[in-house]
């Protein structure tokens, strides 16, 4: 990116210049995307903070996610948390009590918990009702089979295919009919067995789902939805540091070195996944049973942080060490205005997102032409003035799209 400005260029001239560099860097950044994606690791290699985890090798991936979601704020942790001490209850239930076939009851913690109470409760309900009606087939075949094995040796291929095909499609309450006849006829021939080894299935899932239920409620029993509005608002408090600094290290020059990204930015890469990580759950999570009218765009608050952290990146991470000047002092002045003033659009966002705040709530609808004038034309100012307040506009535009409601957005995707 020239740092002067070109010899006879005027402000509209810039503004256009500006403009044509971001539409080139997504273009790069799309074909980069489209190389490691085809090539992998023999993908030439991509400019300086992006794609970092292209080329890194898989232990040092897995310790990069360990490390990243290591922390009560991770939902990755929350279920790892919220199955650790289901299974550890169910173990030690299982051990008092003596339970016939004990290992069924953790088996069904462990399928039976979900990411919220209410998700829970009618996996559950559902789950158990599948269970009776697979534990009275059994009843009823045992008492008429008897300690034939032949017949049960018979039955237990066909039975095997259609469950672990057809019980996946149909849903938990096939699953667990069908498992429950499956695990019945396996014990069948490896012991004389009655009609009360289908009331031992029974009672397992009983005990092992209530236990998932009980955990279920009383760790993280919303599941996503608030870790993601809390994740959300942190990522956004991040890239509004982020635009502040990002702003006043432009405007004051200074030596640039390529680097894999810039140590401010690390804090903001991590909101951004956790933000993500809370993304993913949070669809995978049924929208009748967990904030069915939450009209948030999330997606657009997602990418407000990406357009940050990418643009903050291209603007001060160069493809070689090199020494850039400062912007005059009307530019200077001028860009680190606009990125007060846009950073206090994300902290106003983030507020009324944040669950623990003081205001939350749905944010306010944020006209990026109210309080932030774009068009201001410092009188000499640089080409490199015009790419900064180019990025500041499209991440206004970012804070309006997050505030917009469903009916007021424009077609035509994220920009």
């Amino acid at each position: 990116l020239a740092a002067g400005a070109a010899p006879g260029a005027t402000p509209s001239a810039l503004r256009r210049h500006a403009a044509v560099l971001e539409v080139a860097d997504a273009a790069l950044a799309m074909s980069t995307a489209a190389e490691i994606a085809v090539l992998g690791r023999a993908a030439p290699p991509a400019a300086p903070g992006r794609f970092w985890y292209a080329r890194m090798r898989a232990p040092r991936l897995w310790w990069h996610r360990l490390s990243g979601h290591a922390g009560q704020r991770s939902v990755f942790f929350q279920n790892a948390v919220r199955i650790a001490l289901a299974l550890a209850a169910a173990r030690t239930i299982a051990g008092l009590d003596t339970l016939p076939h004990g290992f069924w009851m953790l088996l069904a913690t462990l399928t039976l918990t979900r990411t919220t109470a209410r998700e829970t409760r009618s996996t559950v309900r559902v789950a158990l009702t599948g269970t009776l009606v697979g534990a009275l087939v059994v009843a009823v075949l045992l008492s008429v089979v008897g300690t034939d094995t032949t017949v049960y040796a018979a039955a237990l291929p066909p039975l095997m295919l259609v469950a672990f095909t057809l019980g996946p499609v149909k849903g938990v309450g096939w699953a667990q009919a069908m498992f429950t006849m499956v695990v019945a006829l396996v014990f069948a021939q490896l012991a004389p067995a009655t009609w009360q080894l289908a009331e031992f299935r029974l009672l397992d899932v009983v005990a092992g789902s209530a236990v998932g239920a009980v955990f279920g409620l009383l760790a993280w029993p919303r599941g996503a939805h608030d870790e993601l509005r809390r994740a959300v608002a942190t990522m956004l408090r991040s890239a509004a540091e982020t635009v502040v600094s990002t702003t006043s290290q432009l405007a004051a020059g200074g030596a640039r070195e390529p680097v894999a990204l810039s140590p401010g930015h690390r804090s903001l890469q991590h909101a951004l996944i956790m933000a993500e990580a809370a993304y993913a759950q949070y669809h995978s999570e049924p929208k009748e049973l967990n904030a069915p009218d939450d009209p948030q765009d999330w997606q657009a608050a997602l990418m407000s942080g990406h357009h940050t952290l990418w643009g903050a990146d291209r603007l001060l991470v160069p493809l070689e060490p090199t020494v850039v000047p400062p912007l005059p002092r009307d530019s200077a002045a001028s860009a680190t205005r606009i990125g007060d003033q846009v950073a206090a659009g994300m902290l106003l966002v983030s507020a009324r997102l944040d669950p623990s705040g003081d205001t939350p709530g749905r944010p306010a609808a944020v006209d990026p032409r109210a309080f932030v004038d774009f068009t201001v034309e410092p009188p000499g100012a640089p080409r490199s003035y015009y790419a900064t307040v180019e990025w500041l506009e499209a991440l206004m535009t970012d804070v309006e799209r997050i505030s917009e409601r469903p009916r007021e957005r424009p077609h035509g995707g994220l920009g």
